[in-house]
């Protein structure tokens, strides 16, 4: 799958994973808040760590075209 920038020891892939680093923080409180049965906290940090990964790709994709 084609995602716009290639994988590997470069500026690009740092970015993306900073980004899904982060994202995975919010992943897990997310499963925090499942486990104590707190629904909103799911769907909150669940789309912020999923909104997190797509910021991810894009910044990633800018990344590899400007360098």
């Amino acid at each position: 799958m084609e995602i716009g920038f290639t994988f590997g020891a470069n500026a690009p892939t740092g970015v993306f994973a900073l980004h899904a680093a982060v994202a995975a923080f919010f992943l897990y409180i997310g499963a925090v808040n499942a486990a104590a049965g707190e629904s909103l906290g799911v769907l909150l940090n669940g789309l912020v760590g999923v909104l997190l990964v797509a910021a991810g790709v894009v910044t990633a994709r800018i990344a590899e075209r400007r360098i």
